[in-house]
């Protein structure tokens, strides 16, 4: 990343006298899975436009945030009567097999495959479909589903993106704090909606979006069908170094049942922010909150679990949440080997909070993107107190 942002600075000290020249002619080099015109689309400005040094850098930025490139390094050459800009990219492989991992201190496990295309057709599309199951265990739980995402795919502006899922899991009825029992239950979800970037630079996103979710219990509860209608509003002023994230991300999302046609009327509103800085080559700090609420009317059921790791899941089921993260990100081995030591601290509950969850955890993540283009992620966290947990996932991740 070091290289795209010293192109950068080169092109803005030298290439002082190119601004508002015209810009002749657009060169792509080094693309292999990648169609030019998706790279052409991605950019602020085509030929004919003015030269602006702000626009070179910004339509870096919206490559770099499709996660398909390694590298993107800008040149601009002076010619008669304009300038020619040339873009040296390097690909991620597009196709990811990632096998999955994740045991419990029970001695239970949870394992599967997943395939990621993150490059479908060579324009950005995505389609991903998976299996996992557990194993060691009475559960006898297990999932499968696809998904898909044209990427702006109506009138360069718009994402069209849906999936199909379908799961079987056990588990425990309670009621009044006893445990009277337990059933088997199935969900079938469906998924269809769009993305639509607000602005060029795709900074302000909207999410509009239906699913329907079937749910089947054997014998103790009624079925229940939900169509949940989805909004969110995103800002993204992140952009993807590679190596690390620098940048904000801001999301509120409604999840709503659309009456009438529901068996219910719940509901979640959901509310993240999240922040990394830059502090000294590859190391960042990172913090984030969160809150999250149910809407509607749902009896018991159908509550939030809080993203607080480190525990049992009743104690971060709720009706309401709130957490804060920190983290430390820096590199232990050169540019291959990741540290990340972070500490969540929240609470689930139903009116105010009345607990406080404290997790500490450690991530350990290796990148290989000159030897293999892999990623291998593990993470390992303990809640402190009661209802703690030990709680590790592993994942393997090939690019090559």
């Amino acid at each position: 990343m070091r290289k795209v942002l010293t192109a950068l600075i080169v092109v803005f000290i030298f290439c002082g006298g190119a601004v508002g020249a015209p810009v002749k002619e657009i060169e792509i080099k080094g693309l292999k899975w990648t169609k030019k015109r998706f790279v052409l689309r991605e950019l602020l400005f085509k030929p004919g436009d003015q030269f602006s040094e702000e626009k070179l850098k910004e339509s870096v930025r919206n490559l770099l945030n499709t996660h398909l490139f390694y590298r993107v390094e800008p040149e601009v050459v002076k010619t008669e009567g304009g300038v020619k800009i040339v873009l040296k990219v390097k690909e991620k492989f597009p196709i990811v097999p990632l096998p999955k991992l994740r045991l419990k201190s029970s001695g239970s496990y949870r394992t599967g495959l997943e395939v990621r295309d993150y490059n479908l057709l060579g324009m950005g599309h995505r389609l991903f479909a998976g299996y996992v199951k557990w194993f060691n265990t009475d559960d006898e739980s297990y999932s499968y589903y696809t998904y898909f995402n044209l990427y702006r795919i109506i009138k360069n502006r718009l994402n069209l993106y849906g999936g199909i899922s379908y799961g079987s899991d056990r588990e425990d009825y309670i009621k009044n704090s006893r445990k009277l029992g337990d059933y088997r239950v199935k969900r079938r979800s469906l998924l269809i909606g769009t993305k639509i970037y607000l602005d060029r630079r795709k900074v302000n996103q909207v999410n509009i979006g239906l699913r329907p979710v079937f749910t089947d219990y054997s014998g103790i509860l009624e079925d229940k069908k939900i169509y949940y209608w989805e909004f969110s509003f995103t800002r993204d002023l992140s952009t993807d170094m590679v190596y690390y994230q620098k940048g904000s991300l801001f999301t509120v999302s409604l999840s709503q049942a659309v009456p009438g046609v529901s068996d219910l009327s719940t509901g979640a509103v959901n509310l993240r922010y999240t922040n990394s800085i830059n502090y000294g080559k590859l190391r960042t700090r990172i913090y984030s909150f969160g809150a999250g609420t149910k809407v509607g009317y749902s009896g018991g059921g159908y509550q939030l679990n809080a993203p607080i790791p480190g525990y049992r899941e009743e104690r971060i089921t709720g009706k309401r949440y709130l957490f804060t993260s920190f983290s430390v990100r820096r590199p232990i081995i050169g540019k291959s080997v990741y540290l990340k030591p972070s500490v969540v601290v929240g609470d689930a509950f139903r009116w105010g909070p009345d607990d406080l969850l404290v997790s500490p955890g450690v991530e350990i993540t290796a990148f290989w993107e000159k030897i293999a283009d892999g990623i291998i992620r593990f993470k390992l966290f303990r809640g402190i107190g009661r209802g703690a947990d030990t709680q590790s996932s592993f994942k393997l991740t090939f690019r090559w």
